[in-house]
C-alpha cells in the first residue's frame, strides 16, 4: 500500500473512532432515558445538515454533516415556568423582557414542541433526581468504559513492545570507551559473545542459575572479568545448552529496570562501568496485566485533568505558534484535525509494523475517549457536567428543606442559566476554531 493510502487509512480509522465513541456517549443517554420513561425524539451524531436519517417507533435517528459532536433530545428537559401568586404562568416571550428572557423561553420551548397530551407523564424534569444524573451520567460513563477496553485491547491483548533475551546482534569486538566512530580497530578485543559462539537468534534463559528478563538484568549479574555461566537457547533449538563467558569492562550509558537511559540534570546520558560480553538484544511484543491496561487509563485520565487545568495557558501557547510560527509543543492541544493528522503520519511510517499502527490507532481513540469523560464531566452547561451538578444542587436542597420540614422544592431551573451555556458554548466553539486553524497553518509534526 502506498504512502499517501496509508495516512488516508489513519485518518479514516480515527474519524470512524471518533463517530462510533459519540454514538456510544449518546446511546448512554438513550437507553436509560427509555428505559425510565422519558421520550427522546432525536438520537443524533454530528451537527448541521442532515446526511442520513431513519426513524424507528417515536425516535428519529440521525447522521449530520459536522462530526463534532451529537445530542438527543428529550422532552422536558426544562421544567415549565414557575407560577407567580395568581397560578398564571409567567410566559416571557410574550412579556418581551429581552434578548436573555427570550433565551430562556426558547430553551424550554425547544425541549417541549414535541410533546404531546399522551406524554405528559414522561418529561425528563418529572423524574427523581437520581435517574436524571444517570441518564446525564451515561453519556461520559460509556467513553470512560469504551477507553478502558481500547487500552485494555491494546496492552493486554495486542501487547507492548519490550527488550526481549533473544540476541538481535552479536558484536565481533568491544569498545570499550565510547567513540564517534564503532568500527572495530586492532586495539579493541573481541567479543565474549563472539568467542563463546553465540550468534543472532540465541536466546539467553539465565546466568549463574539467575533467569533473566532484561539486558539491565544480564548486566546485573556479570562481573567484568570472572567467568560467568549462561543458559540459552539456540536458535531453531528446543533444548538448551550452557556456555561460559568471560565479560569486559567498558564505558556505557546508564539505563533503568525498564531499559530506558538514564539523564543527568543537562539532558545527557549518564556513563557507568558495566560488564558486557558485546551482544544486542531484539525486542518482542508481549500482553500485559489487565491491572497494567487500567493503571495506563487511570494515568490517561489523570493527563485529562492535568490537560483541563492547563488549558488557558496550552491555548495561547498555540495562537502565538500560529500567527510566529513557532514549532507548537509535540504534547499540547490539538483538535480533531490534528489527530487525523498525526493518525495519518503514524500510519504512513514505513518503520512501524501493520500490528504497531494498529495499536498506535486504538490507543489514540482510547485517549480520545478518556477526553470525552473528563470534558464532559465540567460542572458547566451544556456539557453533561452541568447538568449532572444541577441535580446534585437540587438534592441538597430537598435535603435543607427536609431537615427544616419544608415543603420539598421544584426541579432545579436549569433554563434560568442558558444565557451562561450559550457563553460557554461560544467559548467551546472558539477553541474548537482555533486549534483546527493552527492544525491546518502550523499542524504538529512527529
Amino acid at each position: 500500500m502506498s504512502e499517501t493510502l496509508w495516512y488516508v487509512g489513519g485518518i479514516v480509522f480515527v474519524a470512524l473512532g471518533i463517530g462510533f465513541s459519540i454514538g456510544l456517549h449518546e446511546l448512554g443517554h438513550l437507553w436509560p432515558a427509555k428505559k425510565f420513561g422519558v421520550k427522546v425524539p432525536t438520537y443524533a451524531i454530528g451537527f448541521g445538515p442532515t446526511l442520513f436519517k431513519t426513524k424507528r417507533g417515536e425516535t428519529t435517528y440521525a447522521i449530520k454533516l459536522i462530526p463534532l459532536g451529537g445530542y438527543i433530545t428529550m422532552i422536558g428537559m426544562y421544567p415549565p415556568a414557575k407560577l407567580n401568586e395568581n397560578s398564571k404562568k409567567i410566559e416571557l416571550a410574550d412579556k418581551k423582557r429581552g434578548f436573555f428572557a427570550d433565551m430562556v423561553f426558547s430553551a424550554r420551548n425547544a425541549h417541549s414542541e414535541h410533546i404531546t397530551p399522551a406524554d405528559k407523564n414522561r418529561m425528563f424534569y418529572q423524574l427523581p433526581v437520581w435517574k436524571r444524573m444517570i441518564i446525564m451520567f451515561g453519556g461520559p460513563f460509556m467513553n470512560l468504559v469504551l477507553g478502558v477496553l481500547l487500552m485494555v485491547l491494546v496492552i493486554s491483548g495486542i501487547g507492548t513492545t519490550r527488550q526481549s533475551t533473544t540476541i538481535d546482534q552479536v558484536m565481533p569486538c568491544v569498545i570499550v570507551e565510547p567513540r564517534s566512530v564503532s568500527q572495530c580497530t586492532d586495539q579493541d578485543p573481541a567479543s565474549p559473545a563472539s568467542v563463546a559462539g553465540l550468534s543472532a537468534g540465541d536466546r539467553i534463559i539465565s546466568v549463574n542459575g539467575k533467569k533473566i528478563a532484561s539486558s539491565a538484568d544480564l548486566s546485573t549479574n556479570l562481573i567484568a572479568g570472572q567467568q560467568a555461566s549462561l543458559t540459552i537457547r539456540p536458535a531453531g533449538s528446543s533444548a538448551d545448552k550452557t556456555i561460559e563467558v568471560t565479560p569486559v569492562a567498558a564505558s556505557r550509558g546508564k539505563v533503568d529496570s525498564n531499559g530506558n537511559p538514564v539523564l543527568k540534570s543537562d539532558g545527557s546520558v549518564e556513563v557507568e562501568q558495566r560488564a558486557v560480553i558485546g551482544i544486542m538484544f531484539g525486542t518482542e511484543r508481549a500482553p500485559q496485566p489487565i491491572a497494567a491496561a487500567l493503571q495506563q487509563s487511570a494515568w490517561g485520565v489523570a493527563q485529562v485533568g492535568q490537560m483541563i487545568l492547563t488549558l488557558p495557558q496550552q491555548l495561547t501557547d498555540v495562537a502565538i505558534s500560529t500567527f510566529t510560527g513557532e514549532e507548537r509543543n509535540p504534547n499540547g492541544a490539538v483538535s480533531v484535525v490534528g489527530i487525523g493528522q498525526i493518525s495519518g503520519e503514524i500510519s504512513s511510517n514505513d518503520n512501524l509494523e501493520i500490528v504497531d499502527k494498529l495499536s498506535v490507532g486504538l490507543s489514540i481513540v482510547a485517549s480520545l475517549n478518556f477526553a470525552l469523560f473528563g470534558f464532559n464531566m465540567l460542572p458547566l452547561l451544556p456539557l453533561d457536567g452541568g447538568h449532572i451538578a444541577g441535580g446534585i444542587y437540587e438534592a441538597i436542597k430537598r435535603g435543607i428543606y427536609r431537615v427544616l420540614r419544608r415543603p420539598a422544592p421544584g426541579p432545579a431551573d436549569t433554563a434560568l442559566l442558558m444565557p451562561a451555556t450559550w457563553f460557554v458554548f461560544i467559548l467551546l466553539m472558539a477553541m474548537s476554531a482555533l486549534l483546527i486553524i493552527a492544525d491546518l497553518v502550523n499542524p504538529i509534526t512527529l
